[in-house]
């Protein structure tokens, strides 16, 4: 394989990976600061909150792990 394209292929790649990254972490600081927003009056609540992303994440990695789209 040329090796110019190669290098050109390996930089589309790291484009797209971190391109995708930022996407990641901009949905996930929204989320995180929707929350922080809510100014909860109470712990319970807040941890509620929390707890509730906690499993969004546990379920994405699930289906990512399990090979599914979406």
């Amino acid at each position: 394989m040329d090796e110019n394209l190669v290098k050109q292929l390996k930089q589309r790649v790291e484009a797209e990976l971190r391109q995708r990254e930022m996407e990641f972490v901009a949905y996930y600081l929204e989320e995180l600061q929707k929350i922080d927003a809510k100014h909860h009056k109470e712990l319970a609540a807040l941890a509620n909150d929390l707890k509730q992303l906690i499993n969004r994440l546990q379920n994405r990695l699930k289906t990512l792990k399990s090979g599914k789209s979406g």
